[in-house]
């Protein structure tokens, strides 16, 4: 079996999914109403067989035609040697060469590749990367909210739904009194984490870890900006509630080394959509176990996007949680949506590969292929 054509298209999604008012105009979401790009990369097989990724991040002509001279007439096994050339091409966010490719697309070919490969032997993708279970608690990741009475009132509509875990995205000025407008909602029995909530601030950081240990909450993540390794450390050695990190940094697994030797972090964060892929990403969970550490995976867009990252979550030990946006307003792309169910455990599809169908009639206009 050879790889024999490599397509990609680009639809915009014809339902509003302008993101709530009070998120609008941040770094991911700059598009309007009806206007979010959906990618879909396909890789084809002479045997037939096609292997699809899909994403929010698009590929361009000039990266499809590099991508096509390396892995046109490969074997579709070979994942290794076509993840290790693609990384030789990857680009750094500098775009100054024109064989260039982003991590985007990266990650597109090898997720692609994955589900493939899983098509071709009749298996689920985490049965392919090592089984560890079949299902994973979700918990539920809020939007910004203007006031610390919103996220008490969201902490509850997921306590009812069976949601045992909740994070919260907010604004430094009201982030302590919202960790404890959360913490009064939530009881002692449901785990709460705060993602930001700092500007940034390493004494701003500090302060607001302080009430987190108060408050027991399961994780701080990005206290500081990644690149802030020395400040990551002297948090970690001044507070007790456990530090999550580098979703932002950009070398993929060779980025993680560092945070690991220098126990910057308690908890590494990474994504198969801006890491590069399964491949990397069951690396860097597989590191991290070696270190005794937690692996969690960061939600990138919901709905068919994070699939990839599901599989991964389901084939190894030391991740607790897949992240789901709180209200689920990306689950587009699939005809079989997975749900929750009444445990707030999510279930990892069993179809071969990434086990979902298209449901094509829900992405809307087709304005770009090549």
């Amino acid at each position: 079996m050879k790889i024999k054509d490599v397509q990609y298209e680009e639809y915009l999604r014809g339902q509003p999914v302008a993101p709530p008012p009070n998120i609008r105009g941040r770094r991911g979401f700059p598009y309007p109403p009806g206007k979010v790009p959906f990618p879909v990369l396909r890789i084809i097989t002479d045997d037939g067989i096609e292997g699809f990724a899909f994403g929010n991040r698009q590929i361009t002509e000039r990266e499809l035609s590099r991508i096509k001279q390396v892995i046109i007439g490969r074997d579709p096994f070979d994942r290794e040697w076509i993840w290790q050339t693609l990384w030789s091409f990857y680009d750094y966010g500098r775009g100054t060469r024109y064989w260039e490719i982003s991590i985007g697309a990266l990650s597109a070919v090898d997720i692609a590749l994955w589900d493939l490969a899983g098509k071709a032997l009749g298996q689920p993708i985490y049965k392919l990367l090592g089984a560890y279970r079949d299902k994973i608690k979700i918990y539920a990741s809020s939007f910004r909210k203007p006031t610390p009475q919103d996220y008490y009132d969201d902490v509850i509509s997921c306590k009812q739904r069976g949601i045992t875990a909740y994070k919260l995205h907010v604004n430094p000025d009201i982030a302590i009194e919202a960790c404890r407008a959360a913490r009064r909602a939530a009881g002692d029995d449901m785990t709460l984490m705060l993602d930001g909530g700092t500007g940034g601030s390493r004494e701003q950081a500090l302060q607001v870890g302080r009430e987190l240990e108060k408050l027991n909450f399961y994780w701080f993540e990005q206290p500081v900006p990644d690149h802030d390794i020395e400040g990551l450390v002297k948090l970690r050695e001044k507070l007790n509630v456990p530090i999550c990190a580098t979703e932002c940094h950009l070398m993929s697994m060779f980025s993680i080394p560092e945070y690991l030797l220098r126990r910057a972090v308690d908890m590494v964060r990474c994504d198969t959509l801006v890491d590069g892929g399964i491949t990397p990403v069951k690396k860097i969970a597989d590191m991290c176990d070696a270190f005794g550490m937690q692996c969690e995976i960061h939600q990138h867009a919901g709905g068919a996007v994070d699939i990839a990252n599901l599989h991964v979550e389901c084939a190894i030990k030391n991740s607790a949680f897949h992240e789901m946006f709180w209200p689920d307003i990306w689950r587009y792309g699939i005809k079989e949506a997975w749900e929750l169910d009444n445990e707030g455990y999510l279930h990892v599809p069993q179809k071969p590969g990434l086990g979902v169908e298209i449901d094509w009639k829900s992405l809307g206009k087709l304005v770009r292929s090549y």
